[in-house]
């Protein structure tokens, strides 16, 4: 029994020991793989003198979608491929998309902005007309007239400034009111561009009345110097200032003479001086700003109180004219220089 458990740990030993012996052959042929791969190399060196480099492995980038398994695109077969994975973009071939419904409110929104700015701007115009009627009071001669034509031009150009930013708005309109409607535009740039040139070329096209005659800032800016400057009569039809060219019409239309009527400063009411002047939207009568609330006391529509008129007013259609106030307050001291000048003249008399 002793000898039997000798044997069998002998035999473990033995086994043991074998695989012990078994490593310095495997580890001698590694050597000896490696020594001949080192000879390889050694060998390929001599022939071409220099070391050749070895190219940095290529790896590939999870999610990116593509196979790039195959190695011989490395070097230089897999041209095509890299054009496609470096992440650049076509431009030439890559077009405009076509706007959503959802672009529909960015665009009515931009129009307003070009309304807005519109409507920021034009109060300023009035100081055009207050530097003019100060040179209409106190000019003299050529150095006066020079002037009055310079501020002329500035005003008009003020006037196609705001016609041109009606017309950005307008364009935009009609863009997103199309896509409104189910059209496709895929090249809103080019139509938006388009557009409002065409919108200039109209109005270019058109004459000095077509432009002015219908702008009540323009008849403003014209009825305060003529006052100034003629004080005991009413202001000719604007038409007088602006002359007829081709594809106006005759100097007798009716629609050309708006504006053209003498300017009063009482109210209609009290048939005294204005004061706070309102001014109607729906027929352009001004009142005194206490006496026509009165007339609202009773009823919330009232008659227009201007003799001749028969048109329907509301609290609602009467809005401050703080340009009308002015030129109430210049024609009072118009009518008092005038009144002592007179005197002066019967004292010397």
């Amino acid at each position: 029994m002793p000898t039997a458990t000798f044997s069998r740990r002998k035999s473990k030993r033995q086994a043991s020991s074998d695989i012990e012996d078994d490593r310095p052959s495997q580890s001698r042929h590694v050597d000896q793989v490696e020594g001949d791969q080192d000879d390889s190399r050694l060998r390929q060196r001599g022939a071409n003198g220099v070391k050749k480099e070895k190219k940095p492995a290529i790896t590939k980038k999870r999610g990116s979608g593509r196979d790039e398994g195959n190695k011989d695109a490395v070097d230089g077969d897999g041209d095509d491929d890299d054009d496609d994975d470096d992440g650049t973009i076509d431009v030439d071939n890559f077009h405009d998309q076509p706007l959503r419904r959802a672009d529909v409110a960015k665009l009515q929104g931009i129009s307003r902005d070009w309304n807005m700015m519109d409507k920021e701007v034009r109060p300023n115009w009035r100081v055009v007309g207050d530097v003019a009627v100060a040179l209409a009071e106190t000019g003299e001669g050529d150095d006066m007239e020079e002037g009055l034509a310079e501020l002329d031009k500035i005003m008009k150009g003020l006037i196609d400034i705001s016609a041109e930013m009606q017309a950005n708005g307008r364009v935009l309109d009609e863009i997103a009111q199309r896509i409104g409607q189910g059209e496709e535009v895929d090249d809103a740039v080019n139509q938006y561009e388009a557009g409002v040139q065409k919108q200039r070329d109209d109005y270019a096209q058109k004459t000095a009345r077509q432009k002015y005659a219908k702008s009540d800032e323009y008849n403003s800016f014209r009825s305060g110097i003529y006052e100034v400057q003629h004080p005991d009569k009413g202001m000719p039809p604007i038409t007088e200032f602006l002359p007829r060219e081709d594809g106006d019409e005759s100097d007798d239309d009716d629609e050309l003479e708006i504006g053209g009527v003498s300017q009063n400063y009482n109210c209609p009411i009290t048939l005294t001086p204005l004061v706070k002047p309102v001014t109607s939207r729906i027929c352009k009568h001004s009142f005194s700003h206490d006496a026509i609330m009165q007339s609202f006391r009773r009823d919330d529509r009232v008659k227009c109180p201007a003799a001749g008129c028969n048109k329907t007013l509301t609290k609602a259609d009467l809005q401050l004219n703080k340009d009308l106030e002015k030129r109430v307050k210049a024609y009072e001291r118009r009518q008092r220089r005038a009144a002592e000048n007179s005197d002066a003249d019967e004292i010397i008399d």
